[in-house]
C-alpha cells in the first residue's frame, strides 16, 4: 500500500513540475467552457467522483475509468450558441493486465467565414476549427485507491493558420468501501503548445480542482461539490463599463463592496454544486450551479438563470438518452443531447 501511494504523489509532483504554469488563455479556453457530454453538462462540471455507466462521465475522470462502461461508445451533439456547434464521441475498453483504456474526439465547429480583402473584396470562404483527441487509462489500486491519466492533442485550423498543443490530465482517487462516497484530486489541461499560429505563443488553462460525492443511504439523491482554480485565487473581473463602480476621494475605483464581501465572492466563485435524483434505474434528474458563472454572465436589471444547468436521462435496455441545457446568458445557453450504448 506504501508503494502505492508513494507511486500517486510521485505521479501528481512530476506532473506539476512538467508546466508547472498559470492558466487563463483565450484561444484554448474552450477545454474548460464546454463539456463533452449531457450528464456533466447537467451538473455543470467537468468531472465528478463517482462510478457512472456513462463512458463520457468516466472518461472524464480517468481515474474511475473501468470496465462497468467496457466496450461502451457514446455520441453528442451540442448546439453552443447560433453557428457554433459540438461534436463529441467516446469509446471505452477494458484489457485485465493493462487496466481500462478510453479513446474520445471532441470536434468545434465555429462555423464558415467570409474571406475579404482590407479594401472589402471577398475571396472566398474559410472554416475555423477545433479538435480535440482524447486517450485516457484508468487503473485501480487497491480497493479504495483508483489513479488514471489522459493524454489529449488539440489541432486547431483558423483559416491557412494551424496550431497544435498537448495537454494532459492526472487525477487520483479514493472510494469508500461501500461505494457510498467519494473524492478526487485531478490536475487538469497542463502541456504546452507545440506549434503557434503566429509569434505568439498559447498557454494552456491549467486548473487544480478537488470534487467530492456522497450517494444518501434513505433518498435516491447524489450530492456533488467541486472545488476549482485552486491554483489561482483571484477569480474577480473587474469590468471597466461597470457602472456600480465609482471613484473616492483618492482616485480608487470602488464597487461598494467591503474587503469581507469581496472575499466572500471570490471564494464562491471556486464552488460548483449539484445534486442527481434517480427514482429508478430508467431515470435521472440533475441539477447544478455555478456562482461563478451566474456572476460574470448576469445582466443587471433582467432576470437570468445564469449559473445554473440541468437536465434528465432516460435508460431503455443498452441505450441511454440524455439531454441538459447549461444557462450562460439570456441571450443563448449551449443545449447537450448525448445518445450512449454498451455494444
Amino acid at each position: 500500500m506504501l508503494k502505492k501511494c508513494f507511486f500517486v504523489v510521485t505521479l501528481t509532483i512530476l506532473s506539476l513540475n512538467v508546466v508547472a504554469q498559470k492558466g487563463g488563455s483565450a484561444m484554448y479556453s474552450f477545454l474548460n467552457d464546454f463539456n463533452s457530454n449531457a450528464k456533466l453538462a447537467a451538473l455543470g462540471m467537468d468531472f465528478v467522483a463517482s462510478y457512472s455507466n456513462d463512458v463520457n462521465v468516466a472518461m472524464s475522470n480517468p481515474s474511475l475509468l473501468s470496465d462497468r462502461v467496457d466496450n461502451d461508445f457514446a455520441l453528442t451533439y451540442t448546439d453552443i450558441f447560433v453557428g457554433i456547434n459540438q461534436y463529441s464521441a467516446a469509446y471505452s475498453h477494458t484489457f485485465k493486465t493493462l487496466g481500462s483504456f478510453g479513446f474520445g474526439l471532441q470536434y468545434l465547429d465555429y462555423g464558415n467565414f467570409t474571406a475579404t480583402e482590407a479594401n472589402g473584396d471577398i475571396n472566398g470562404k474559410f472554416v475555423v476549427s477545433d479538435y480535440i483527441f482524447q486517450i485516457s487509462w484508468g487503473r485501480q489500486l487497491d480497493e479504495n485507491v483508483f489513479i488514471g491519466a489522459t493524454a489529449k492533442p488539440i489541432v486547431s485550423q483558423y483559416e491557412s493558420y494551424s496550431a497544435f498543443a498537448l495537454a494532459f490530465d492526472v487525477a487520483a482517487s479514493y472510494i469508500g468501501t461501500n461505494r457510498s462516497w467519494g473524492a478526487t484530486f485531478m490536475l487538469r489541461n497542463f502541456g504546452s503548445q507545440l506549434k503557434k499560429l503566429n509569434s505568439k505563443a498559447e498557454t494552456l488553462p491549467f486548473d487544480i480542482s478537488i470534487n467530492a460525492s456522497k450517494k444518501l443511504q434513505h433518498a435516491p439523491l447524489i450530492l456533488y461539490a467541486s472545488l476549482t482554480s485552486l491554483n489561482r485565487w483571484d477569480l474577480m473581473y473587474e469590468d471597466p463599463l461597470n457602472e456600480q463602480q465609482t471613484m473616492d476621494m483618492d482616485g480608487n475605483m470602488s464597487d461598494g463592496n467591503s474587503a469581507f464581501l469581496d472575499g466572500l465572492d471570490n471564494a464562491f466563485r471556486h464552488l460548483l454544486v449539484g445534486v442527481s435524483f434517480k427514482p429508478s434505474k430508467y431515470f435521472d434528474i440533475s441539477v447544478g450551479y455555478s456562482w461563478r458563472r451566474n456572476r460574470e454572465m448576469s445582466v443587471a436589471d433582467a432576470f437570468s438563470l445564469a449559473g445554473f444547468s440541468y437536465g434528465f436521462s432516460v435508460n431503455i435496455k443498452r441505450f441511454t438518452l440524455s439531454y441538459a441545457r447549461n444557462e450562460y446568458h439570456i441571450y443563448g445557453s449551449p443545449n447537450y443531447i448525448t445518445l450512449s450504448a454498451k455494444i
